[in-house]
């Protein structure tokens, strides 16, 4: 199901040319103190494209680590985007054939009795969801595993497996990590009455370990950890470092997605921060899904490798790409400048829950989806999106602007590009995206002349960081 977030028929550039005089931004006087190095061992700031010898050991082991996930993830993503195309006939747009049309219908018809399920009557789409990929799912990852305990391992059988569990376009993928992501926002849970206590984190610890979710991942790690620091020195998956227009930094930074998505940097940094009641959460989620990894292997190692550890490989290969897409531009005289630091994505078509309205989410990440383009209208009208000419996008999608931002399609992407000022010609867009592309906010490539203000750390009213009461 495609979310529009467009007002009745008016698609979501349309509105783009309407925009109020700028409002100056108000910044927090509180200096930044990183405690990164911002130079190599001779005090010389790095290039853009210059790694330092740790840095190099990191790219040689991503290399390695992409060299075995991809042909396995690749396959099955691949297979995944044919099966959509065949059932819309290689036409239109993704999402737009039989199967995705008669899951819309279904939502429909089941609509009226699933409210009443829900907090929000726009999430009644959850409930056949959960019994979809929490009931079946599992049901037939249990058949698999009688299978192949009984028959032995079947190759065939693990491939349809995962390409029934990723779904059309990976659309299954999407929405589960998408729910994972909101269920680890949700300070109240998503479900009301009394399943709500049954199933209130039924994504991050039931669903999502059969898609690679390490429980308390998403609700205390990115929760607390990157929605308080935004993409700053101090987010354990940080991509403002190096320069995000080149393959070679983004092979250098997957050991440190892997890190986050095993749960172990993010469980260190609560640790030396003093947090150690959300550190302990993160070891309890770990164990969860160590237990169900452990058991399953202790009877089949072949099927708990095939079947459990493939979706965490999943889990690093697509998300790291998705994290590196989504904070791949800065601000030169201003790392902190949230609507460039992360971007909005309009007239998308696999816009999941408005999650490309990313600026909001990271303003708001408290908030409903639902509410998002009221959010970005908020400051769409008092002239904030025009004065830092924010980094927004147009029919694309967040795994086509990671290709053209590693592989450095500057024209590709300044097509896609809104220049909320209308002032910009093809060529200074280009220029404006290079720029931001290769700024960076620390480490040894930042602009040491910068004075950061540390106001990336918290956001406006309800979309405040999720701090866990003592």
């Amino acid at each position: 199901q495609r979310h529009s977030s467009s007002h009745p028929g008016e698609r979501d550039s349309d509105r783009i040319a309407d925009i109020m005089p700028a409002k100056a931004f108000t910044k927090n006087d509180k200096i930044h103190k990183g405690n990164k190095v911002n130079s190599d061992k001779k005090g010389n700031q790095l290039g853009p494209f210059e790694l330092l010898w740790h840095e190099k050991a990191q790219m040689y082991l991503g290399i390695a680590m992409l060299a075995v996930l991809l042909p396995f993830v690749g396959t099955v993503v691949a297979s995944g985007v044919f099966w959509d195309a065949l059932d819309r006939g290689f036409m239109g747009r993704p999402n737009d054939g039989i199967l995705m049309q008669l899951v819309g219908w279904i939502i429909k018809k089941t609509h009226d009795f699933n409210k009443g399920f829900v907090k929000h009557e726009a999430d009644s789409y959850m409930v056949n969801n959960v019994i979809m990929l929490g009931v079946f799912l599992p049901l037939f990852f249990a058949y698999c595993f009688y299978s192949t305990v009984t028959h032995g391992f079947s190759l065939f059988l693990c491939y349809i497996y995962h390409v029934i569990r990723i779904g059309p376009y990976f659309m299954n993928f999407a929405y589960v990590y998408t729910l994972c992501h909101k269920e680890g926002h949700s300070r109240v849970g998503l479900f009301k009455g009394s399943g709500n206590s049954a199933i209130n984190s039924v994504y991050n610890w039931w669903i999502g370990l059969f898609y690679g979710v390490l429980p308390s991942s998403f609700a205390y790690g990115h929760s607390i950890n990157h929605h308080k620091y935004n993409n700053g020195p101090d987010d354990v998956v940080s991509t403002s470092d190096k320069a995000r227009d080149s393959p070679w930094n983004f092979f250098s930074y997957l050991p440190r997605w892997v890190g986050y998505a095993i749960n172990v940097t993010t469980t260190l940094q609560f640790y030396s921060e003093g947090n150690t009641r959300i550190a302990t959460k993160m070891v309890t989620g770990s164990m969860w899904w160590l237990g169900f990894f452990g058991l399953t292997y202790s009877i089949h190692p072949l099927f708990a490798i095939s079947y459990i550890l493939y979706p965490l490989a999943e889990n690093i290969v697509l998300l790291a790409c998705i994290q590196w897409c989504w904070h791949a531009f800065l601000d030169p005289n201003d790392p902190e400048n949230e609507y460039v630091g992360s971007i909005t994505i309009f007239d998308g078509p696999i816009n999941v829950l408005n999650e490309d309205y990313h600026v909001v989410h990271h303003q708001y990440p408290g908030a409903h989806w639902t509410k998002n383009p009221q959010l970005y209208d908020k400051h769409f009208q008092k002239g904030e999106y025009e004065q830092h000419v924010a980094t927004v996008f147009r029919n694309t999608h967040a795994f086509e602007m990671f290709f053209l931002i590693i592989l450095a399609e500057y024209d590709q992407m300044a097509e896609k590009f809104i220049d909320l000022t209308g002032k910009l010609s093809h060529e200074q867009k280009k220029d404006l995206i290079k720029q931001r592309l290769r700024t960076c906010w620390w480490g040894p490539r930042a602009n040491l002349n910068i004075k950061l203000q540390r106001k990336e750390v918290g956001n406006f009213d309800l979309g405040r960081s999720f701090v866990e009461s003592k």
